[in-house]
């Protein structure tokens, strides 16, 4: 695990600062790379399988026909039975080599896979840390709540993963939203002035930052809506 952790140093230092922007996606890139050797070393290690049961096999029979050679009655031939002894030490030579190999292999498999979910688990940080830094949620956005169409504008303020902020819909709706944005992930909870905590919103903030897709809950019927459907947003204003 030492080593590990000093690959991953190794890999931080040619990756831009979290402040940069993109840092998450060179972690991401070192990770793709590192999914390739982990592909690569399964191929060799069902290579090295297959192998192994072939000569499995081929000891079986060795054994076998050494057995009868020695067990052979009327002018044992002196010359087969050392060939097939030497034939059979290169194969168990062969296949201690092979069982050498086949650990190493499942060493180097397993140190992928630990280096693949740190270069992974640190692209998802990074990336967490920039859209509470750069608050992508923070500004104005058309709403759009369907199948009703009902629409509307919100207000949001970004901190970190909290958001908070106004909204006012068509037929003199309005209120207040709270909930979080993590790894573009939205939750907002809608507190009407008239009805209290009436909505959940879940969806799903789009790569360029201007557009939210998803589903709203409905506590309340009496605000217009069903008790539940899709909705959009759409950014009026750039982030501050």
């Amino acid at each position: 695990m030492r080593w590990v952790g000093s690959f991953l140093i190794v890999a931080l230092a040619v990756v831009p600062a979290p402040a940069q922007e993109g840092a998450g996606d060179a972690f991401l890139a070192v990770a793709e790379v590192e999914r390739t050797m982990l592909e690569d070393a399964r191929d060799r290690y069902d290579a090295l399988a297959r192998r192994m049961t072939d000569l499995r096999g081929e000891i079986e029979l060795l054994r076998g026909a050494l057995g009868e050679a020695v067990r052979e009655r009327e002018a044992p031939d002196f010359r087969r039975l050392n060939q097939l002894a030497e034939q059979l030490e290169r194969a168990e030579a062969e296949r201690s080599g092979l069982l050498l190999s086949e650990r190493l292999l499942l060493d180097r498999i397993g140190q992928h896979l630990q280096r693949l979910e740190l270069f992974e688990q640190e692209a998802e940080a990074l990336q967490a840390r920039q859209e509470g830094a750069e608050g992508l949620l923070s500004g104005t956005w058309e709403l759009v709540l369907m199948p009703a169409g009902q629409r509307g504008t919100a207000a949001l303020q970004q901190a970190g993963a909290l958001v908070s902020g106004t909204y006012e819909l068509e037929g003199g709706w309005s209120g207040s939203l709270q909930g979080t944005l993590v790894n573009r992930k939205v939750f907002l909870v809608r507190i009407d002035s008239k009805l209290g905590k009436s909505m959940e919103l879940e969806g799903y903030l789009s790569s360029d930052g201007k557009r939210i897709r998803g589903s709203w809950l409905n506590y309340e019927l009496a605000g217009g809506e069903g008790a539940t459907g899709q909705w959009t947003a759409q950014r009026q204003t750039e982030p501050r």
